[in-house]
């Protein structure tokens, strides 16, 4: 990843700020608290007032326009410390859904509050047990908007909620409700990863509660939206797989067995060795994708479908080494490393499992 000089300005303090506010332990103590809390929100002010809000936004919207490829080392960082926040569902899903999809007066009217961090929005287009973000039932009655969506990120600490919905024409549209609207019902939960997971029912909400986006759920930009969605949660995946990696490769250099390092045994050796490759071979398709957006270039579905499904046999194959090598202790609370392999056990599922990325893949080389 070659970022330029301010990128890495950008990465170094949001590094900082990272190691100080949010380490490992926050994500302990988000596990105990109320299933409401999905993050630290005065936190999460401190990171939008640092820019992470507006990373990939154009200046001309008030954005800072640093790119996907500072976006992409946002998330590596966070990845490798198990951070909890709104980064992928408020900034990437959902500001990239209302600047990909609204119309001028919807973004000026909306975007300034998500920038700065007044509002955390989520979005809600999951509505089966398998990623099929085509599949939309959910739509405009006249007695008001119907149906169920599951597996929303953050969605009980949002403020609003982006739904892909069925408009009164039957057009699948993106639909902006506020959470607390007359017929939004939610039932929270906790994953094995600790992060928080909402379904939503909605039940006749009115239409005066609905603003409807511009664009389509299932044009252009929602499908650039997910892509880069699909990308930037990838990129988490290579910093968590990276800190398992340099954490294990440490053990291996300081753990005793029959009086020797265990490092200097060849098959642990050989299959470091893998883990380390494989991580590499993620990480060139990962910023292959992250450059793809910044310049508009190359097979954008493809690319990340091709970040996305390397990253989930990358982080999972990295996750169980770790977790075979630290022996017994690699399962236990004690231990950090239990917590990122449950986490890419998780994200392994969001946004599409390999499965799913390597048949997208092949349907676009034309197979």
């Amino acid at each position: 990843m070659i970022l330029t000089s301010e990128q890495k300005l950008f990465r170094d303090s949001l590094e900082s700020f990272l190691s100080s506010k949010l380490p490992i332990a926050a994500l302990r103590s988000l596990r105990d608290a109320s299933l409401s809390t999905a993050y630290d929100r005065g936190v999460w002010q401190q990171l939008a007032a640092l820019g992470v809000s507006s990373i990939t936004v154009p200046t001309t919207l008030g954005g800072a326009e640093f790119g996907w490829l500072a976006m992409g080392a946002v998330a590596q960082e966070m990845g490798r410390r198990l951070s909890p926040t709104p980064l992928l569902s408020s900034v990437v899903l959902a500001q990239g859904a209302l600047i990909n999809c609204a119309n001028l007066d919807q973004i000026n009217h909306y975007l300034p509050a998500l920038l700065n961090g007044d509002e955390v929005w989520a979005v809600a287009f999951e509505e089966r047990a398998h990623f099929s973000p085509d599949s939309v039932s959910t739509a405009m009655t006249p007695r008001g908007l119907s149906g169920g969506k599951c597996m929303v990120l953050d969605g009980a600490s949002a403020d609003r909620v982006l739904v892909s919905a069925l408009n009164a024409d039957g057009q699948s549209r993106l639909c902006l409700v506020k959470t607390d609207a007359l017929g939004v019902k939610q039932s929270p939960s906790r994953l094995m990863d600790g992060r928080q997971y909402v379904a939503y029912e909605f039940s006749d909400v009115p239409e005066s509660e609905c603003d409807w986006l511009a664009g389509g759920a299932s044009g252009a930009g929602w499908i650039q939206v997910l892509n880069q969605g699909m990308v930037v949660l990838a990129a988490e995946m290579l910093g968590g797989a990276r800190e398992l990696c340099e954490r294990t490769f440490e053990y291996l250099k300081e753990r005793e067995q029959f009086d020797v390092k265990i490092g200097s045994f060849q098959a642990l050796q050989h299959r470091a060795a893998h883990m380390y490759s494989e991580l590499e071979l993620s990480q060139a398709a990962v910023d292959a994708a992250l450059v793809g957006f910044d310049s508009g270039q190359g097979d954008q579905c493809a690319m990340a479908s091709a970040a996305k499904a390397l990253a989930n046999e990358c982080f999972q194959l990295i996750s169980d080494e770790a977790v075979q090598m630290h022996g017994g202790m690699g399962v236990t609370d004690e231990l950090d490393i239990g917590l990122f392999l449950k986490r890419s056990r998780v994200c392994n599922q969001l946004l599409g499992n390999t499965h799913w990325h390597r048949l997208r893949y092949a349907d676009r080389a034309g197979f």
